[in-house]
């Protein structure tokens, strides 16, 4: 079996794996989304009439949809892989004549994929709902992708350090979260006061839902170089740290 066939076996695992729990794993998270639009926007849309030009249940659309994909990304490596490590099958593949970039490429892929779904799903909604059109197709595809890379990586991280189901879910609630929640989902940073503003800076999260936010309404609080130059740079990052990871054998076998 050749190189690119292994991963393709692999790849087609991870996404049949998501697919086939279709109403736990897509179907919530888009449902979710559309609450948050739903419940936020019209409750404080009446108060806060305009964001950047945009009202502003239209404004958190593209935040919503980020941070959507951070957890889905997010939950799908890690459980995937946290899974194969409790039932034992992760040894079948440390077994098989696989690379370690194989094995890591075909999670995050999984990942990429999860995180596209949902924000397909839930801008093909939310937009033609309140009549907004996407601002650009490729470069919210790009931020999308690049988020689903980061979070995936982080996902395989997390499931190597984790001990029991309580870890995984405890990155998400209490770092993920908040972290997502102050990158500027519901808000714009420029409105807040200093030195708010500034620590807002040091979130890289707020550059992934900034990059989203200029891809899908086309305004951003930062400069577009450095939303795409800060994600992808911590893209390739993890997904190196992970290659490593995975050739040292790092806490592979329970």
């Amino acid at each position: 079996m050749g190189s690119t066939t292994r991963l393709a076996a692999l790849v087609q695992m991870e996404f049949f794996r998501f697919w086939r729990l279709l109403r736990q794993t897509i179907v919530p998270p888009v449902l979710n989304t559309l609450l948050f639009i739903l419940i936020f926007g019209f409750s404080l849309g009446s108060r806060i009439k305009e964001i950047h030009g945009f009202p502003f249940i239209v404004y958190i659309i593209p935040g919503l949809t980020a941070m959507g994909v951070m957890n889905n990304a997010f939950s799908n490596t890690s459980t995937s892989l946290h899974m194969a490590k409790f039932d034992r099958s992760l040894d079948n593949l440390l077994a098989a004549p696989l690379k370690p970039f194989e094995m890591v490429l075909a999670l995050v892929t999984g990942g990429i994929a999860r995180g596209l779904l949902i924000a397909i799903l839930t801008l093909a909604v939310a937009l033609p709902l309140l009549k907004q059109p996407l601002f650009s197709f490729w470069l919210t595809l790009y931020f999308v992708v690049m988020q689903s890379v980061f979070f995936g990586c982080w996902g395989i991280i997390g499931a190597l350090r984790a001990k029991t189901w309580d870890n995984l879910a405890t990155t998400q609630t209490f770092v993920i979260t908040p972290l997502a929640y102050l990158a500027g989902v519901f808000y714009s940073v420029t409105i807040l006061p200093p030195p708010w503003r500034e620590i807002s800076l040091f979130n890289p999260l707020f550059y992934m839902v900034d990059g989203t936010r200029y891809g899908v309404l086309g305004v951003h609080d930062a400069p577009l170089w450095i939303s795409a130059g800060m994600i992808t740079g911590l893209a390739i990052l993890l997904f190196a740290v992970c290659v490593w990871l995975f050739q040292i054998g790092y806490k592979m076998v329970r």
